[in-house]
């Protein structure tokens, strides 16, 4: 197989995928709005979900964490582990941020 043959693969999937996709969230969130998925408790449900998801994910990457550094040492994957743990808590102090400006 060609390499360009891939490319017009790769450069039509793509755009299609992207465009299915933004039309399936679209007729969701048309469909959600209508039977009122959104309401207050839906939000309050989805919020604690994902405050229990964020404590979850927490605990689970100190915990790789510290596998990591006892079996292999400060190698590539302790970096890896590093950067998305830097990458996890910047991300909860940003949306800590924009939370608190609107309440």
């Amino acid at each position: 197989m060609s390499t360009n043959i891939i490319s017009v693969e790769f450069l039509t999937g793509l755009p299609l995928a992207v465009v299915t996709t933004l039309l399936l969230f679209f007729i969701m969130w048309r469909i959600g709005k209508k039977r009122h998925w959104f309401d207050e408790r839906f939000r309050t449900v989805h919020g604690r979900a994902m405050s229990i998801s964020w404590l979850a994910t927490t605990v689970g990457i100190l915990v790789v964490w510290m596998i990591i550094i006892l079996i292999e040492g400060p190698g590539l994957a302790f970096w890896l582990i590093t950067g998305l743990w830097v990458f996890h808590m910047t991300t909860f102090g940003i949306a800590s941020m924009i939370a608190n400006r609107k309440n």
